[in-house]
């Protein structure tokens, strides 16, 4: 049980910081097919159910789950305050469970499924647009019909169980193109945050994005781009705040970070070489703050792509 639970935990299933109870069928063993957990903000799964419920679990990431059986499964969750509810999941179709929102399901066969999770973060960056900044709330949501997000599953376990050979610049196409299925099939736009009152106007959002990526292995400060936009530091820093949801050294650094993640893809590039061109300090620096941002360190991501 205890290993149930600590795959339950890195698969998001739903990934939660105190997991409730979990069941398992006693008529069929685990199976897992394709299995994907150090690819950056994502965590990706297939193979044969053998879960029988979940009660009461929080999960920490966005969830979605595909039945690609061919049989319908019959599954019940239970409402926010209400009583477990029938469902029924034909193949081809998914449902999706908020990062946040407590979870208890039962669940009545065995199936074939495919399971993603994506980092609520990540999912907000991948569905935003960099000039007009937006937010997108998930809402819980059964029964979505989506061959889109059906291929995509498919081309992320395609690409995991070669190796990722196309890096993880291929893969972070293909979650940029599940984040706006997610947002389009059970998205809930927050009103109110396209635009702010009292952020850059657009020219100068333009500017500082140009200047911040000409000058990523640089220092740059923020009276520097204050001045080329023509405020005073202290509006500009609050003026982008209210416009890309971080200040500007923590979008910089964002933004080296993920400069280094594509550049981790070439081949014959060290670690040191890497943290020097994204504008690190040193390895060790870049290696602190790439963990934090993506949750596996730089060195691994390298050895799983040269296996």
């Amino acid at each position: 049980m205890q290993n149930v639970k600590r795959q339950l935990v890195e698969m998001n299933i739903p990934q939660a910081s105190a997991l409730g109870r979990v069941s398992l069928r006693s008529d069929n063993p685990q199976v897992v097919t394709t299995q994907q957990l150090d690819w950056p903000g994502l965590r990706l799964e297939a193979g044969i159910n053998n879960i029988a419920s979940v009660d009461d679990a929080v999960g920490l990431h966005h969830y979605v789950s595909m039945n690609v059986d061919d049989r319908p499964v019959m599954f019940e969750i239970k409402g926010e305050r209400g009583p477990f509810e029938r469902f029924v999941l034909r193949r081809g179709t998914a449902w999706v469970c908020p990062a946040g929102e407590p979870i208890s399901i039962r669940i009545n066969s065995s199936f074939r499924y495919v399971r993603m999770s994506i980092d609520p973060l990540y999912f907000s960056r991948l569905s935003s647009n960099q000039t007009e900044p937006r937010q997108v709330e998930l809402r819980r949501s059964h029964g979505i019909a989506s061959s889109q997000i059906g291929h995509i599953l498919g081309a992320m376990i395609a690409e995991s169980d070669a190796g990722n050979p196309s890096g993880l610049g291929f893969v972070e196409h293909l979650a940029a193109g599940m984040s706006h299925q997610l947002s389009l099939h059970a998205g809930v736009r927050t009103p109110g945050v396209v635009r702010h009152r009292g952020g850059l106007s657009g020219a100068a959002r333009r500017r500082a994005l140009e200047l911040m990526h000409e000058n990523l292995n640089s220092n740059m400060s923020v009276q520097f781009l204050a001045a080329q936009v023509g405020l005073s530091a202290a509006h500009f820093a609050r003026a982008f705040r209210e416009s890309f949801g971080l200040p500007p050294h923590r979008y910089v650094l964002r933004l080296r970070l993920e400069r280094s993640r594509h550049m981790l893809d070439e081949e014959n590039r060290s670690l040191a070489d890497v943290a020097q061109r994204a504008g690190f300090a040193d390895q060790s620096h870049f290696t602190r703050f790439f963990k934090r941002e993506f949750g596996v360190t730089p060195g691994t991501l390298v050895r799983n792509r040269r296996r």
